[in-house]
C-alpha cells in the first residue's frame, strides 16, 4: 500500500468540499440559492451514476431493502432536501468560509447528540474539544471583520441560523443513514439512493410551483453550467469518494480530523490568494475550531 494513501485522500476530500463550497457560493449569488440545489442535485446524480457503473459494476443499486430505503429516504429529506436547502442559503448570505466554519460543528453536535440520546460517555478530551470548537465559532461569528460587505444585523444573524441549520441537517443525515449502513451496505450505493430521492423531491416541488423550467434556462447559461457541473462533480462526487478511500485506508480518527479542514483551507485561500482582510481573531478562531474537531477524534 503507498504510504500515507488514506491521508493523502482525507486531506484531497477537504480540499474537493472547500472548492466546491466557493464555487456554488459564487454561482448561487448569480441565479440563486435554491436554483443552484435544484442543479447541483441534477448533476451529481449524474456524477454518482457514472461512478456507481465505475466502481460498483452497474450504473445504480438494485440490492436494497425496504427498512434500507426507507432509512436512507428520510436521511435524504433531513440532510440533502432540507439540510442542503439551508446551507445554500448561507452560501449566498454569508460566503463560503463562515458557512463552512458553521458545517464544522456537524461533529460536536454529534458527539453531543450521542451522549444526550445514547449514554454515550464523553471523555475529558472529548468535552475539552467539543468546549474549544464553540468558543472558536461563536468567537468568528461575533466579529465584525470579515463578514460580507453589506450584511449586519439581523440579516446576519438569519445567514448564521441558515448555516447552523444546514449542520443540523447533515447530524440528522449521518444518524438516520447509519442505520441503513448496518451490515456494510455500500456507501456509494447508500449516496446514490439518497440524493436520487432528494432529486425527486426538489424537482418534483419545482414542478408543481412551475421553477422547473426557469431552473433549467438558469443553469444552462455558459456562465453558470459548466461552473455547477464542475462543483458537483468536485464536491458531492469526487469528494465523498475520496472521504471513502480515507476512511478504509486511514485511523478514522485522523481522516476525519483531516476532512474538518475546509474552514481552515478557506481562510487561507482568502487571505492569501484573494487578499481579503480576514481579521488575527477569524484566523485563531477558525484554528480553534479546527482543534476542537482535531481532540474529538485524535485519540
Amino acid at each position: 500500500m503507498i504510504p500515507f494513501f488514506g491521508e493523502a485522500a482525507a486531506f484531497t476530500a477537504a480540499m474537493a468540499w472547500a472548492t466546491s463550497s466557493m464555487i456554488f457560493s459564487n454561482i448561487g449569488g448569480k441565479v440563486g440559492a435554491q436554483t443552484v440545489n435544484r442543479g447541483r442535485l441534477a448533476c451529481s446524480i449524474t456524477c454518482l451514476t457514472v461512478l456507481h457503473w465505475i466502481l460498483e459494476g452497474q450504473p445504480w443499486p438494485n440490492a436494497v431493502t425496504w427498512e434500507q430505503l426507507g432509512w436512507l429516504s428520510l436521511s435524504s429529506v433531513l440532510g440533502l432536501v432540507i439540510g442542503d436547502a439551508m446551507l445554500f442559503q448561507a452560501f449566498v448570505m454569508l460566503g463560503a468560509r463562515l458557512s463552512m466554519l458553521m458545517m464544522s460543528t456537524v461533529p460536536i453536535m454529534g458527539a453531543v447528540l450521542g451522549w444526550v440520546l445514547f449514554d454515550e460517555v464523553l471523555s475529558l478530551q472529548e468535552m475539552s474539544g467539543i468546549a474549544l470548537g464553540i468558543g472558536g465559532i461563536l468567537l468568528v461569528i461575533m466579529m465584525k471583520k470579515g463578514r460580507p460587505v453589506g450584511l449586519e444585523g439581523r440579516n446576519y444573524l438569519i445567514g448564521v441560523l441558515f448555516g447552523l441549520g444546514g449542520a443540523i441537517g447533515q447530524v440528522a443525515n449521518l444518524i438516520t443513514a447509519k442505520y441503513a449502513l448496518i451490515g456494510g451496505y455500500s456507501a456509494l450505493s447508500a449516496t446514490w439512493i439518497r440524493t436520487f430521492v432528494a432529486v425527486v423531491i426538489m424537482w418534483g416541488i419545482a414542478i408543481v410551483l412551475g421553477r422547473a423550467r426557469r431552473t433549467i434556462v438558469a443553469c444552462s447559461a455558459p456562465d453558470v453550467g459548466r461552473w455547477l457541473f464542475l462543483g458537483a462533480f468536485i464536491g458531492p462526487a469526487l469528494g465523498v469518494w475520496l472521504s471513502m478511500v480515507a476512511v478504509q485506508n486511514a485511523n478514522v480518527g485522523i481522516a476525519s480530523t483531516l476532512m474538518a479542514l475546509p474552514p481552515v483551507l478557506l481562510i487561507v485561500y482568502e487571505g492569501v490568494v484573494l487578499r481579503r482582510p480576514v481579521g488575527l481573531q477569524a484566523i485563531v478562531g477558525t484554528c480553534m475550531a479546527f482543534g476542537g474537531v482535531a481532540l474529538l477524534f485524535l485519540h
